[in-house]
């Protein structure tokens, strides 16, 4: 049963800016995406190429749909882009998630475009003559075209997408602009209205179901009333969370990061059934939806957590879906998408939504199936990353001994005195800048396994802690199913971290197949470029910590409670060796730094979160509160990193409401420190879990004391089982921190090796 909400009548969707994270510290930009939630058809403005922040760009060429971009343009018509391009203002641009509007300044047209779950409709507003252009590609093929409607389809990555488009009106002229495969739609000031209006539906099944789409879904020629749907539609899946209190930045930021997290997984169910490129096979739904497009190494952490309290039978319709891409495929996904898998990251992250579900009595899944596929991964694929392929020699490694193995150190790389070398690397550094970017010289052999990546490399540290991770994971699904066999094994090797903790280094370091350290070896520089010979984009610092399935066991091997908060805040302080410009050179995905903790990479998440495991709950309170305020705004440069489809976004909405999930598989939640005053979640038949925040202010961000309906509570965690009865929890904020609260070892959310 999907969750119910109690409230519709308020405009959430008014808060949402889908400009916020459109100028990137990073890589990628956001998008200001107009889409249903968990829609299969995306409109996006399609700005100056090469210009990858999106709101730095000068001009609009044109509206993506998918398949084809949509231009409008009262130029003469050309077969070059830049021709038909516009500048823009972005004062006279509205971002919403259920409709874009934009003045073409070049062009004298106001555009504006909704959709709905298959299909978009666009309006346009010019007083001359105008063009509607088609821009499929070279790899689209129309199958008609007339004055009113053009259908096509285009093939991209191994799959096609169909669609079918239709004018309101039938066009003035009509064609092929020459020399190019764009097609174009003309209309004379005489010949047409003020307005040109036209309709596309896209399908992954064939042309005809495309056109069904777009007349199943746009009925009539009612733009407002498409607007007003779209709207209703995300008011409707944002008021799954209530909040008051806060400022109008901060329900901006929430209120946008729920929309980032809900656009995805895509849902592309078609009249009850679906395109697999698992198979390439058209599928039956049999009453279950089938969602892809994911990032499972992104996502894991904490967005599909996220939709599994709010939308909990939509996250179990996802997870099913995976598990029917093992049965199409034979291989659990890594990054699905309509046309297949990508080999993108490491790990077998399937196995943490599957154990995540599984935890949350979310597993009408086929469990057993899930199960085989799980073992799968454990057993005969490899751990490479960026790679699917079946286990090698790395991989055996990884079974008898319990690590990855790292390359070799080089004979002429060697040093007599690591410790000395350690000390002297600022002296290193220096005699090397300005002339590279990699400061600490690599010191590996050349690879000889043909299988690993020569960009990507082992990533062996990364590799080792997250497969152990994943290991846990299956251990939870075998006790589940009652295989205490499988479950021991992947219990033991989910202490695989171990063998890669450095007692003198108090961190996480890389071995060799023989068992010796990597020696020279910094924590902070060592791995080359990202720090992939060892890591995943990120260094030692932050991976020491990527233990979330047993924190009791690393505080042990840190020796205790103290060392481990001690070592929680060196990360926060430890610096750069070098200049700031030049380690991001090294690490550029190391975005939103705070010492070596960098916000702005999945990895370093769940780590402000550790300090309750440790008696310093007080700690957890002060740094997730202060990442919230530094990391998150509501403008353009609104995002510390990458959002990887809801990753940062979802991270901050848990975060502002007072918890976060450590430890997906688990079904718990660590308490941080909420920044609304009330926070009202919507759990499925009318009832509702109620967090609030007493005399919560920005420096009153401390937990004086807890009430759980009604009764003193003490410990920095809550259950899943709390949240989806419904309750609430009070929360007593102040400007100092109580340090008693939530100290006790007793109190300390469960690990591993405290079960």
């Amino acid at each position: 049963m999907k969750n119910t909400t109690a409230c519709t009548d308020r405009d959430w969707a008014s808060y949402v800016n889908t400009n916020i994270g459109t100028l990137s510290y990073k890589t990628w930009s956001t998008s200001p995406t107009v889409q249903l939630p968990h829609g299969m058809m995306e409109v996006d403005p399609v700005t100056t190429p090469g210009i990858g922040d999106k709101y730095l760009a000068d001009k609009i060429y044109g509206f993506s749909f998918g398949p084809a971009t949509v231009t409008a343009s009262s130029r003469p018509l050309s077969d070059r882009r830049k021709e038909h391009a516009s500048t823009f203002d972005h004062d006279l641009e509205e971002t919403r998630p259920f409709k874009y509007r934009v003045f073409l300044e070049d062009h004298e047209i106001d555009a504006e475009m909704t959709t709905a779950q298959r299909s978009a409709y666009f309006r346009l507003h010019s007083a001359g003559t105008a063009h509607v252009i088609v821009d499929g590609g070279e790899t689209t093929q129309v199958h008609k075209h007339d004055g009113r409607v053009v259908e096509g389809e285009r093939t991209n990555q191994g799959y096609v997408c169909y669609f079918s488009l239709e004018m309101k009106e039938a066009a003035s002229s009509f064609g092929v602009i020459e020399n190019s495969s764009k097609l174009y739609f003309t209309y004379d000031p005489q010949q047409k209205e003020e307005t040109i209006e036209f309709k596309v539906g896209i399908s992954y099944i064939s042309l005809e179901q495309a056109r069904k789409n777009r007349q199943q879904e746009l009925p009539d020629w009612d733009f407002e009333a498409a607007v007003f749907r779209a709207r209703d539609a995300w008011n409707r899946a944002l008021s799954a969370i209530e909040v008051e209190g806060g400022t109008e930045e901060e329900r901006t930021i929430f209120y946008t990061a729920m929309y980032r997290t809900l656009q995805r997984m895509r849902n592309i169910t078609e009249d009850g059934q679906y395109y697999s490129g698992f198979d390439g096979k058209v599928h039956s739904t049999e009453g279950r939806d089938f969602y892809t497009h994911d990032q499972l190494w992104d996502t894991y952490r904490c967005a599909r957590p996220l939709q599994s309290i709010i939308e909990p039978r939509v996250f179990e319709d996802m997870v099913y879906s995976l598990v029917r891409m093992y049965e199409q495929g034979g291989l659990l996904p890594k990054f699905p998408h309509p046309g297949g898998d990508h080999a993108v990251m490491i790990g077998h992250h399937a196995a943490s939504l599957i154990a995540d579900a599984c935890a949350k009595g979310l597993d009408d899944i086929q469990l057993e199936k899930a199960f085989e596929g799980m073992l799968k991964d454990a057993t005969e694929m490899s751990l490479i990353p960026w790679r699917t392929v079946p286990a090698t020699e790395l991989d055996q490694v990884y079974y008898e001994k319990g690590w990855f193995p790292a390359l070799p150190v080089r004979e002429d790389a060697k040093v007599a005195d690591p410790d000395a070398w350690r000390k002297n690397l600022w002296n290193l550094v220096m005699e090397k800048m300005p002339n590279q970017i990699t400061w600490v010289p690599e010191v590996g052999v050349d690879e000889w396994v043909t299988e690993v990546d020569s960009w990507h490399r082992r990533q062996s540290v990364s590799v080792t802690l997250e497969r152990a991770y994943d290991d846990w994971c299956v251990a939870q699904v075998a006790r589940k199913l009652g295989r205490d066999k499988e479950a021991e094994l992947f219990l033991q090797r989910a202490g695989n971290y171990r063998h890669l903790f450095r007692p003198d280094l108090g961190l996480m370091a890389p071995k060799t197949a023989e068992g010796e350290w990597v020696e020279p070896f910094d924590p902070k520089l060592s791995g080359g470029f990202a720090g992939e010979g060892y890591f995943a984009e990120v260094n030692s610092w932050i991976y020491t910590f990527h233990v979330q399935h047993d924190v009791e066991g690393l505080i042990r091997l840190m020796g205790g409670r103290e060392a481990f908060v001690q070592k929680l805040d060196a990360l926060f302080t430890e610096q750069y060796t070098m200049e700031k410009p030049w380690f991001l050179g090294q690490f550029p995905d190391m975005s939103g730094l705070i010492g070596m903790y960098a916000h702005g990479n999945e990895p370093s998440f769940h780590i402000p979160y550790l300090y309750n495991y440790a008696g310093a709950p007080w700690k957890t309170q002060r740094r997730v509160r202060d990442i919230q305020y530094l990391m998150y705004h509501d403008g353009p440069a609104g995002l510390c990193g990458d959002d990887d489809i809801g990753s940062l976004s979802s991270w901050y909405v848990f975060s502002a409401m007072g918890f976060y999930p450590v430890c997906p598989g688990r079904p718990v939640y660590d308490i941080g420190s909420p920044i609304f005053e009330k926070t009202t979640l919507h759990v499925g038949e009318g009832r509702t879990f109620v967090i609030e925040a007493r005399n919560v202010s920005k420096g009153n961000k401390y937990i004086q004391s807890a009430l759980l309906n009604g009764q003193p509570y003490s410990r920095p965690w809550i259950s899943h089982q709390d949240l989806m009865n419904g309750g609430r929890l009070v929360l007593e904020m102040g400007p100092r921190p109580n340090k008693a609260w939530g100290s006790a070892p007793e109190d300390a959310p469960p690990s591993m090796t405290s079960l």
